[in-house]
């Protein structure tokens, strides 16, 4: 199978382009629940994997992985105190729960980590939504992408 020679180039490809506008525009709450987003999708598609493509599975968890492995590194433990502490926690766990669940090849570890990760994105959202109403009660410019 050939790759196509476009798709990585934005400048070509135009949804990648859109891709590349979306992250660079976006606010860093949205950054998050972007990240959050990609995981849960790389999660559930290795679930749908299992017992198909062990490999499919094994890239999919590994991706996973790197994306809790980014929002583990991004923490501001200096400001952040007992939530950035307790979002490391559970960060680490995730993280765990991803590698066992690669190395045992096991779904109900994917859904408990899936479970985990919809809840904490599901804050974030709220998290991102009441900043958002706190810009515009506040007369402040919102980003298209928050």
């Amino acid at each position: 199978m050939t790759q196509n020679p476009t798709y990585g180039n934005p400048a070509i490809n135009p949804y990648r382009q859109y891709l590349v506008n979306k992250v660079e525009t976006a606010s860093p709450l949205m950054l998050i629940i972007m990240l959050y987003d990609e995981c849960i999708k790389m999660c559930e598609q290795a679930k749908a994997d299992i017992g198909k493509n062990k490999e499919s599975v094994h890239n999919k968890l590994i991706k996973a992985q790197k994306i809790i492995t980014e929002l583990t590194v991004s923490l501001n433990m200096d400001q952040g105190g007992e939530v950035a502490e307790n979002l490391k926690a559970l960060y680490v766990y995730l993280h765990m729960r991803l590698v066992e669940a690669n190395i045992e090849n096991n779904a109900s570890k994917i859904d408990e980590a899936l479970r985990i990760m919809r809840e904490l994105r599901e804050a974030w959202h709220t998290v991102n939504q009441e900043n958002r109403k706190l810009m515009l009660q506040q007369g402040g410019g919102l980003n298209t992408y928050t």
